[in-house]
């Protein structure tokens, strides 16, 4: 049985949504659909260079369980989700990206396996979708993530379908707040050293690959100068890690830097009342 917060709920959603209005609206109706209900919605606009995306939130400002916010400039997703946390108060932290979709049943399954198989960091099967929402093909995670990181794998979880206790992230000091891209892979190399890392076999998650998301763009995807330096650098602090001698050597290796810009969260209106 999966213990509630102080608010009643069990798990806090962080959604970060910039300039992405298409697709907003179904993120946050296929979250707000999920069939474990007690939860918490936070979304963050990352200072988009307009308001098209209000509107789509709009047939959800009644729901008691959204949270809307924005920020005082523009500052990445990994920012706004360390930035969300210093309020989060729920036991269960989940991930979900605004251009993808969560099946119905994600999160009851993945909170069964926190619980159950006492996991700490809990992904899933997904299957990818294009822009027209067709699914093109699904993916897998391996069961069990430390036993494949350990040889040598280290994608074992697609971040965004992810679902973390709480407590791990505040150890860990949340994601590496110096980047905009990147740092989620950082997270699992970090927490795979305290923490075990499981994935639902089954496809609770739906991933959209399309030109403009942050994984294909030009200045940001697979490939990219800025991914690549990060990738470099985040192989030398691993390397670090490998070679601590003791486990007070290697604990401040593995907390990540804090948010190095200054930013504030503003609460949004969305003209149905407010959220």
């Amino acid at each position: 049985m999966v213990t509630a917060g102080p608010t009643g709920a069990a798990v806090t959603v962080i959604l970060p949504h910039y300039d992405c209005a298409a697709y907003l609206g179904a993120a946050v109706a296929s979250v707000l659909a999920q069939d474990r209900p007690d939860l918490r919605l936070t979304v963050v606009d990352d200072c988009s260079p307009d308001e098209k995306w209000i509107p789509e939130l709009r047939p959800y400002a009644g729901d008691p369980r959204l949270t809307v916010l924005r920020t005082s400039r523009n500052v990445g997703h990994l920012r706004i989700k360390n930035k969300v946390l210093e309020s989060v108060d729920t036991p269960y932290v989940a991930f979900q990206d605004t251009d993808d979709i969560s099946l119905p049943d994600r999160l009851r399954r993945q909170l069964a396996v926190l619980e159950k198989d006492r996991a700490d960091l809990v992904g899933c099967a997904y299957s990818y979708i294009d822009e027209a929402g067709r699914t093109t093909g699904r993916r897998r995670m391996p069961r069990n993530g430390n036993l494949w990181m350990r040889l040598g794998r280290t994608t074992v979880l697609l971040h965004p379908s992810s679902v973390v206790r709480r407590s791990v992230l505040e150890t860990l000091g949340g994601f590496d707040g110096t980047v905009r891209l990147g740092a989620d892979t950082d997270f699992h190399l970090r927490a795979a050293r305290l923490y075990r890392l499981r994935s639902v076999r089954k496809v609770l998650y739906r991933y959209r690959i399309w030109p403009k998301s942050l994984t294909q763009a030009p200045d940001t995807g697979f490939g990219s100068a800025e991914r690549r330096a990060y990738t470099e650098a985040l192989t030398a602090q691993e390397e670090r890690r490998r070679r601590a001698r003791s486990r007070e050597e290697l604990l401040p290796l593995l907390v990540a830097p804090p948010n190095d810009i200054d930013f504030a969260l503003a609460r949004v209106e969305l003209g149905q009342g407010r959220v």
